[in-house]
């Protein structure tokens, strides 16, 4: 029994890797840009995005939701190489976020430092397939909410550097049926890492940004429940979040007084992640390795701003972001590839309010893995071979307001 709790927490805990990591998110107005934000950010996700950046942004508070949207397909292999039927699920996640930026003020002058904090989803997500009554996985989830604060410092008029200290709430669960026993499992944590934040500006009409964000490491620890022949049994549960460190380098133009142009490159190091390790404390088990093999993931983007009115503003971008997870190591509660995304969004100014709104949408595509049980050895066989297929939608909204 305690091996199948075993076998239901290593399955999930596969879930928080590129295949759940979102490419483009939080920020309404960054998202449009297809989050090419790294020098342009002007909105509270700075301390996510650049906490230097904070330095360029109006005292402000924004209120804002996502609603993530992936609707993928699973086709199983098998040895035989023959086809199982087509298994579907769609993540649908509202997300709301809230930031706030203030200024501190020296003899009647601004000064040149800035603060801002928020809230948001960074990292995972929650996939369910229907329930079957067949042995199955039915609703997996590995994610992280952060609660950030930052600030910048205006060091001159050509740079600002700026530091963001993070507290990570990661929460984990899974339920499953019949393997072979009904189970429920939760778990909750918290950790705390660390953002900085660099922020150029050669000429007027430039900036260069960067950032770098430190490892995130959270154990979580619950417990839940399994129905077995015996009848319902309690167990405890430990969990280690490994949330990847990350950088970001970016390059803003301004092609002219109303167009804004932006060019990215990110960074995620997934390749930490080597094996994800479980335990039942006080159980009398060993810990239980599981060996994932991740690889770094890319993401180029390219981004533009273009102010139509002093009220209104089109935004539209386009990325490339590789795969984390190699054809070994993926299973169905993926939805991981090498993904090509379009974004759009704008905005609408009235008096001190703002209202930013954006879609952005990973082209559809299938990634095959193939049956490769009978020319490979067993530490490099394929978990779950067989046919990929999804898309993932973001909408995103926020409200604004200066003061």
């Amino acid at each position: 029994m305690k091996r199948t709790v075993l076998a239901l927490i290593l399955l999930e805990a596969a879930a928080h890797a590129g295949g759940l990591g979102r490419p483009n998110g939080i920020s309404a107005r960054g998202v449009g840009m297809g989050g090419a934000w790294t020098a342009w950010v002007d909105d509270a996700t700075a301390v996510w995005f650049n906490p230097a950046a904070l330095s360029e942004v109006d005292p402000q508070v924004d209120v804002g939701a996502e609603l993530v949207v992936g609707p993928r397909t699973f086709t199983p292999v098998a040895d035989d190489g023959t086809r199982g039927p087509a298994q579907n699920a769609t993540v649908v996640a509202p997300v709301p976020s809230l930031g706030v930026v203030g200024r501190f003020w020296y003899d009647g002058q601004p000064s040149r430092f800035t603060l801002g904090g928020g809230v948001w989803n960074t990292f995972g997500g929650k996939v369910a397939f229907p329930k079957t009554g067949m042995p199955a996985l039915d609703a997996v989830q590995d994610a992280v909410v952060e609660a950030s604060a930052g600030t910048a410092v205006r060091v001159s008029d050509r740079l600002s550097i700026g530091a963001a200290f993070r507290i990570g709430i990661g929460l984990f669960s899974v339920e499953g049926t019949q393997m072979p026993y009904d189970a429920s499992l939760s778990a909750k944590g918290l950790g705390v890492a660390m953002a900085w934040g660099f922020l150029f500006r050669p000429v007027e009409t430039v900036r260069i940004g960067a950032a770098w964000r430190a490892p995130l490491r959270i154990t979580t620890t619950g417990n839940g429940t399994i129905e077995g022949a015996s009848g319902t049994e309690q167990v405890s549960v430990e969990h280690q979040q490994n949330w990847p460190q990350s950088a970001s380098l970016g390059v803003g133009i301004a092609a002219s007084p109303a167009l804004k142009l932006a060019v990215q490159l990110d960074w995620t190091q997934w390749s930490t992640v080597k094996d994800l390790i479980v335990q039942l404390p006080g159980s009398g088990n060993p810990d239980q390795v599981y060996r994932e093999d991740w690889e770094d993931s890319w993401t180029a983007r390219v981004g533009a701003d273009l102010a139509v009115t002093r009220a209104i503003a089109v935004r539209g971008g386009l990325y490339y972001d590789t795969t984390a997870v190699p054809d070994r190591t993926i299973e169905r509660q993926y939805l991981d590839s090498n993904k090509v995304g379009l974004a759009a969004g704008g905005s609408y100014r009235f008096g001190a309010w703002r209202v930013d709104a954006a879609l952005d949408a990973v082209l559809p595509s299938t990634r095959t893995v193939p049956q490769n049980t009978a020319t490979t050895p067993d530490y490099d066989r394929a978990k779950a071979p067989g046919d990929y297929r999804g898309t993932l939608i973001t909408f995103e909204a926020s409200v604004a307001r200066s003061f």
